[in-house]
């Protein structure tokens, strides 16, 4: 009996072994000879180790920089590591020696290798790609895939799996189905349920940040670490972040959702002093080779789980008609609090487990215990092996790094990051603040009238003011740290006289947030691809750096022309209302503050590390006369607004949901000899002929594919308020849920530039044929830099061509018409306003500035005036008129007037959707006699008087803004009964 025993555990162990699989992982185990390896990537430490598997000695550390997240290993011992920051991967040999550095998409994360076809598959986690790639670095196969692909596996049936971080999905590829040369077959996308509780405590939410995946030995399920994230309620501690493992049944290719592990419920362990046991940000897990124990790591809490498969309940026989037992396995282990920083990644190997520290830089090597029902996992060697030599990174961005992702509340007792190890700052920005930050708003799910905020309430200052106050603020009330929790002993902090401890504390973690791959100017998205040269500041230009827009006029003078008296060019200080509203700004949320309102006014002056506005205003300036003056003299100009190098620079779009989310590099374009020298001299005259003898690398340089998207629009376009994450603007969400966006007909189809850089402005976004460069090829779509849009007032102080062609524009936009109904017995006059013409909302952007309205008047069959609305008084529009805006509130319900960055609840939203229409009707008098004459009118103003009489209060040279008439309807109506299906008569 015990022989046969020993061989059914024989067997079991060499299933593990027999059903060969690949997991994408940030370090690999392989034996070299008799000799057990191990190779780690070593993240932002930018490095690759070699070590002794056995004694955790280190053998070599390549410093190949960047933040390497993955590596795979080839059977012929070629590594590949991903290198998330610096989009590349690098090939190495088995020494460690780097071969090749392959330029990638944004963000390469995982890697896997194939064997059966010798391939490395890659993830584009930004990109949305998956790659493939031989031994030597070729490229082989590239596809476009779901939203954010993060982890890799690779079943032993050929299947790839693919989980997506931000989707909450997991994709599966049968790759028996690729043939070679052939296009990668569709994929199984299975998408996580997401989970409601009236409580909010519950584990809850929509399934988020997944990564790894561990496979079961004999194939037949995946474990998914995530957390679930529940915006429904107004964010706060334990009620928004819960850590969870979903599992998917392989062989039915579906999620056992009733076996979720909800990780507040599933441990099977003794509560401390009456409390559940609580932990956060579940990272990795691997099972171990008898596939009875899962092991899994908390990389915020700095925990490892255990889970006891074999005591999870009776099965059915049928393994697909299982028997619903409370979530199936659940932890029989809680090993709390491990000696390294931040665990990740694991490797099983024989009866240790490795657990890679990825703050720490370092190995902690653990003892499984044996594999028998009642093994426990003990600590081994605590710090079994070093694997950084020599950090590049200062010592404060280490330790901001470290706090960003802490979640354990015993790892600083007296000031913990998180009360109960709850959550840390990585469980909602994953890796810092990117692109991901789009899906946070994404997943807001309150309405805007009761609370617009989706980040953090309550803040004193926006962010840039105070900032360790912010810091300590968001702590204490969305992961009830820093003395908000002190059932664990934790000292209470006041944010606005923290202790010299605290002080520090926070200091370093501003240090993380505002690093280069982060909020390198703190208040907005804005990024320059340059060298941080000072460690405690941004990176910055000199002003010489830039060239003059006024170089560019020789060879493409139209477009000098339209931009530099377009509102695109003057958006500082010569741009009256912006002026007035960022002195507020400073005023009210202290002086760095403004720049998140410059990081889309005048980028170039925050890559310069000026944060005064420039003197003088060009405000009236025909022509761009000082920019070319200064050209001519050769002087160097800080540009206010967005300039042709600014623009034609950006390298790399953030989409991180507006707020200036862009890359700008000066440093690696085609330069030429003389093309900084004065305007008109005989060496810039020498310049220009080289570019027109290698015009295309000039192209190169300054032409990208993505500049005719409206996603770079949308960097500034879309506009949320910083710390709160308040919606202010979403010009391109209401573009993209229009026709304009989603036409069938890929030639109806219409983005940004097709409308408001036409040639004919107010055709319908229709091409126009035309040449963008003097003497260059006609194009059978030109696009010029006029810009048109709703600022048609500051336009025509300037040039009165480029204000028709705003009104040209702006006039297309709506319809009127009208119609006479009976409500309720009586008489009314319904007019609808149809928005037909624009791709957004009417109004957008300020939509809380703007002024639309209806002004009508109505007479009786005798003349007998009946009906008056919307006429204005004093130059002010009466509050009872028919306005079509949005009026922005504070969390008390208040208008925040030009506070709009203090914005909590949408008091009101009366904007007519792309695509839609608003009916606004008017009781007529019961004895009115018709028929009726109507003379209706739709208006618009740039700015309220009350605003303009503020502005003009700083700049008493700025004209009034006039009332613009966008369309007028005068017809006559009789008062018949109509029937619902009746048309408008128009």
């Amino acid at each position: 009996m015990l022989k046969l025993l020993l061989s059914l555990m024989l067997a079991a162990l060499l299933l593990g072994t027999a059903s060969a699989r690949e997991m994408g992982a940030a370090m690999i185990a392989y034996d070299e000879g008799s000799a057990p390896r191990l190779v780690t990537a070593n993240q932002s430490a930018g490095s690759v180790t070699l070590l002794e598997r056995d004694s955790g000695k280190r053998l070599k550390e390549a410093q190949l920089r960047g933040d390497l997240r993955q590596l795979a290993r080839a059977d012929d011992g070629t590594l590949l590591v991903t290198d998330y920051s610096g989009d590349r991967l690098l090939l190495l040999d088995d020494d460690l020696e780097q071969e090749k550095a392959i330029p990638t998409g944004h963000r390469p994360y995982g890697v896997i290798f194939d064997p059966k076809r010798r391939w490395f598959w890659v993830t584009l986690f930004e990109g949305g790609r998956l790659q493939a790639y031989d031994r030597a670095g070729n490229l082989q196969l590239d596809a476009k895939t779901a939203e954010t692909p993060r982890g890799l596996a690779l079943t032993n049936d050929d299947r790839l799996l693919l989980t997506h971080a931000m989707t909450g999905q997991l994709a599966i590829y049968d790759l028996a189905k690729l043939e070679k040369g052939a296009t990668l077959p569709k994929p199984k996308l299975i998408t996580l349920a997401e989970t409601h509780s009236d409580t909010p405590s519950d584990s809850q939410g929509l399934p988020r940040l997944l990564d790894g995946i561990a496979l079961s030995p004999d194939g037949s399920e995946a474990w998914l670490p995530h957390v679930l994230w529940s915006f429904d309620h107004p964010f706060q501690f334990q009620s928004t972040v819960f850590p969870a493992v979903s599992i998917i049944d392989l062989d039915e290719e579906k999620e056992r959702v009733d076996e979720r592990k909800q990780l507040f419920l599933q441990i099977n362990l003794p509560s401390v002093g009456n409390r559940s046991q609580i932990v956060s940000n579940p990272f990795a897990a691997r099972f171990a080779a008898d596939g009875k124990r899962v092991y899994l790591t908390l990389a915020g809490s700095e925990d490892l789980l255990v889970f006891d498969l074999s005591r999870s309940g009776k099965q059915n026989s049928n393994r697909h008609r299982r028997k619903k037992f409370q979530g199936g396995a659940k932890a029989t282990q809680l090993l709390r609090h491990l000696p390294g920083q931040n665990p990740r990644d694991l490797l099983i190997d024989g009866h240790h487990i490795l657990v890679h520290n990825v703050m720490g830089q370092d190995l902690t090597r653990l003892n499984s215990g044996g594999i028998g029902p009642f093994a426990r996992v003990t600590v081994d060697v605590p710090h079994f092996a070093k694997l950084v030599e020599t950090d590049p990174r200062p010592e404060a961005l280490k330790r901001g790094e470290r706090l960003f992702n802490l979640g354990n509340t015993a790892a600083n007792s007296r000031f913990p990051m998180a009360g109960d190890n709850w959550m840390s700052c990585n469980s909602c920005h994953l890796d810092g603040f990117n692109f991901t930050n789009r899906y946070l708003m994404a997943a807001h799910r309150q309405q805007s009238g009761d609370n617009a905020i989706n980040g953090h309430a309550n803040l004193a200052n926006m962010v840039a003011g105070d900032f360790i106050g912010e810091y300590l603020r968001m702590t204490q009330q969305t992961q009830g740290g820093m003395g908000h929790d002190t059932r664990d002993g934790a000292e209470a902090v006041d944010p606005a006289r923290p202790q010299p401890e605290v002080q520090a504390m926070m200091e370093d973690l501003h240090a993380f947030v505002t690093s280069d791959g982060n909020l390198p100017y703190l208040a907005n998205w804005l990024r320059l691809d340059a060298p941080r040269r000072d460690p405690a500041k941004a990176p910055t230009t000199h002003p010489k750096e830039w060239l003059n827009s006024a170089s560019c006029q020789n060879c493409h003078q139209q477009a000098f022309q339209d931009w530099s008296e377009s509102n695109h060019r003057l958006m500082g200080n010569s741009h009256p209302y912006y002026k007035v509203v960022q002195a507020l700004a400073r005023e009210t949320e202290g002086e760095a503050f403004g720049q998140w309102c410059q990081g889309c006014h005048m980028p170039q002056q925050v890559m310069n590390g000026q944060t005064d506005l420039p003197k003088g205003s060009h405000m009236f300036e025909q022509g761009g006369a000082s920019l070319i003056a200064a050209h001519k003299a050769g002087e160097p100009v800080v540009e206010e607004g967005t300039g042709c190098v600014l623009c034609h620079r950006i390298t790399r779009l953030e989409d991180a949901g507006g707020n200036s989310a862009f890359t700008v590099n000066l440093k690696d374009r085609e330069s030429y000899v003389f093309e900084d020298a004065p305007g008109g001299s005989l060496q810039h005259w020498l310049a220009e002929r080289q570019i027109n003898a290698r015009p295309a690398m000039h192209k190169a340089s300054y032409q990208k594919d993505f500049y005719r998207d409206a996603a770079l629009c949308k960097s500034c376009h879309n506009e949320f308020a910083p710390g709160t994450g308040a919606n202010i603007v979403n010009t391109w969400d209401e573009w993209e849920k229009s026709s304009f966006a989603k036409a069938e007909d890929p030639a109806k189809r219409r983005t940004c530039i097709d409308c408001h850089m036409n040639p004919e402005p107010g055709n319908g976004g229709a091409p126009v044929a035309g040449q963008s460069t003097e003497n260059g090829t006609v194009k059978e779509r030109l696009y010029r830099h006029n810009f048109t849009g709703a600022q048609h007032q500051l336009v025509g102080l300037r040039s009165a061509t480029l204000e028709q062609e705003s009104l040209a524009l702006l006039r297309s936009s709506a319809t009127l018409s009208a119609r006479i109904e009976n409500q309720s017995g009586q008489p009314a006059l319904v007019v609808r306003v149809a928005n037909t013409g624009a791709g957004h909302a009417l109004p957008t952007g300020v939509a809380d500035f703007r002024e639309l309205w209806l002004e009508l008047t109505v007479t009786d069959a005798s003349g007998k005036l009946v009906l008056q609305s919307g006429q204005p008084l004093d130059g002010a529009v009466p509050e009872d008129a028919r306005l079509f805006r949005k009026v922005f509130g504070d969390a008390e319900g208040k208008p925040v007037g030009l506070k709009f960055w203090r914005y909590a609840k949408l008091l009101e939203d009366t904007r007519i959707p792309a695509d839609g229409w608003r009916d606004e009707a008017w009781p007529l008098p019961a004895d009115a006699q018709g028929p009726f004459k109507a003379d209706i009118r739709l208006n618009f103003r740039t700015y309220p008087k009350w605003v303009n009489d503020a502005v003009r209060a700083a700049e008493p040279s700025l004209p009034e803004p006039p009332i613009v008439q966008l369309n007028r309807l005068q017809l006559t109506l009789q008062p018949l009964p109509v029937t619902p299906d009746t048309e408008p008569q128009s």
